[in-house]
């Protein structure tokens, strides 16, 4: 087993059981993430290799002649050097051939691309273009909030350059967002639509990426702490010519994220550094009761609030609007509504009374109540139902009672571990305790052992492509199970529906104390879950 982290195998065997089943386009974006995310600390992968091998499979071969299978390959060429781009990579840096036309040659035309994507499929993807928002009507809050951001972004001297738009759930701040992108780039503008989470950033119906891919943030976020990105860079371009700048989710951000983005943007743009963000219009849209930034090793409730934007000296420079009109609440939903606002703004009193109805006396009864007495296979109408605990453990079990009852296909799929580190688990292990670090599941990893089911729910751990609404935090039903590929299809996101091939990807963990263990994961990149 230790083999497959050598060589290429594992690889050839994966694109080999996908080409039996999935199409071009989802053998593309499966390359694509096998390159990504699979090569380890031991192992670089073949990439022209395994391209000569089955990128046949990754077009249409329907009517394909000599001369249309040429330009069919150069157009897949130029597919992957998109995706490649998004994820700050370059053909070269995998021994690609370069398509006609390629981005590496022309950075206009990729920073271009990137602002108002042009669709290169021409054979088996529907890339229809989202209308809805030309029909759509605001409510006057909504009206007055676009009318406010169209004018900045409109006239480079007006005053106010900063929003901060927040609500309570329902109220349409997605909606408002998602309707100020859509117009304001049919007018022309360039907007770097972002969020704190990449399960956030698929809500916008076009362009979404993760506030920290868009301005190439690490992980830990000290003020001293700002990228270098070239001016003249893919990444740097995107920056300098946003027109607007829209961050949502806001609330789960630690300030110094949002300080860091300002003071890149005056680096970016040194003639206005004497201007917040340096002159753009920023948008930041949340809602304070929701998530608050994780302070690590912490349980002060004080230490998240020093750590949150209200904190920082920005926060009084966004001049707020608050929506207040529910656009989604049903009449029966007005009481249990207003006690959720009151327990969110701590308005219930030193004691919070729960309804009865809300509470059950038992696991039991608590799962039959959400997925109803005498279930046997997966349905539809169970995408649209869940529990929430605080615990994995609880989750573990709450998830082996449910998938009991499903009579469909299963398979075990155990994890290859490897040992980066000079401290090893155990002093007799030649180079580290293998069943050690098999126990091991830190926050962000997949287990290593994974008891599947046709039909299960998993939530995906890294980001795959969040262009396609594959990022952390993605649900998944799974469809098809094999040796080396999982087929899923999305069921949250703007790309519902759509079945993508899942592959085994490298999982780096570190632990940074004296005596921690750093170790690497060769696993599926998802938790099951039945939610």
């Amino acid at each position: 087993m230790r083999g497959l982290f050598e060589d290429n195998s594992v690889w050839e065997k994966t694109l080999k059981e996908a080409s039996n089943s999935l199409l071009p386009s989802q053998m593309r974006s499966l390359f694509v993430n096998i390159l990504i995310h699979g090569s380890t600390q031991n192992c670089v992968i073949d990439s022209l290799s395994l391209w000569e091998m089955f990128k046949e499979h990754m077009i249409d071969k329907r009517n394909c002649t000599d001369a249309v299978k040429l330009r069919r390959i150069d157009r897949a060429l130029a597919i992957i050097e998109r995706y490649l781009f998004a994820n700050g990579k370059q053909m070269k840096d995998y021994r690609l051939p370069l398509p006609s036309n390629s981005l590496t040659d022309d950075p206009n035309k990729a920073v271009d691309e990137f602002f108002f994507p042009t669709h290169l499929n021409d054979d088996d993807v529907d890339e229809t273009v989202d209308t809805s928002f030309e029909k759509a009507k605001l409510n006057p809050e909504q009206e007055n909030f676009y009318k406010l951001v169209l004018d900045a972004v409109i006239d480079p001297n007006s005053k106010n350059r900063l929003f901060f738009l927040s609500g309570d759930g329902g109220t349409g701040k997605t909606f408002l967002l998602n309707f100020l992108l859509f117009n304001l780039r049919r007018l022309g503008n360039k907007v770097l639509a972002t969020a704190s989470t990449g399960i956030a950033s698929t809500k916008f119906y076009a362009g979404g990426m993760t506030l920290h891919s868009a301005f190439r943030l690490g992980i830990n976020n000290e003020p001293d702490r700002i990228p270098s990105i070239p001016v003249q860079s893919y990444f740097g371009r995107r920056i300098i010519e946003s027109n607007l700048i829209i961050v949502d989710e806001i609330t789960m951000l630690e300030k110094t994220v949002l300080e860091n983005v300002d003071k890149l943007c005056r680096i970016m743009v040194p003639k206005n550094q004497h201007l917040p963000f340096a002159g753009k219009v920023v948008i930041i849209s949340g809602d304070w009761k929701q998530s608050l930034p994780v302070v690590k090793n912490s349980r002060s409730p004080e230490a998240q609030v020093a750590v949150c934007l209200q904190s920082s000296n920005l926060y009084s420079m966004f001049e707020k609007t608050r929506l207040t009109q529910n656009m989604r609440l049903q009449p029966s939903e007005i009481q249990f509504k207003e006690w959720l606002y009151k327990l969110g703004t701590d308005t219930s009193g030193d004691k919070i009374a729960i309804p009865k109805s809300m509470i059950v006396e038992s696991r039991e009864e608590l799962i039959e109540f959400v997925f109803d007495k005498g279930f046997d296979i997966p349905s539809s109408d169970m995408l649209k139902r869940l529990m929430l605990t605080p615990l994995n453990r609880s989750v573990d079990l709450n998830n082996s009672i449910v998938l009991s009852s499903f009579n469909t296909e299963s398979m075990d799929y155990y994890s290859i571990d490897k040992c980066t580190n000079e401290n090893p688990l155990s002093p007799y292990a030649a180079d580290s305790d293998v069943a050690g670090l098999n126990k091991l599941t830190p926050a962000g990893i997949p287990a290593h052992h994974l008891h599947l089911k046709v039909g299960s729910i998993i939530v995906l751990l890294r980001n795959l492509n969040t262009s396609k609404s594959l990022c952390n935090g993605t649900r998944l039903i799974v469809k098809k199970l094999q040796t080396n590929l999982i087929s899923a299809e999305t069921i949250c996101g703007s790309n519902t529906g759509m079945t993508i091939g899942i592959s085994r990807v490298c999982n780096s963990y570190v632990d940074e104390r004296p005596d921690g263990v750093s170790f690497e994961r060769f696993q599926f990149p998802f938790v099951k879950l039945l939610q």
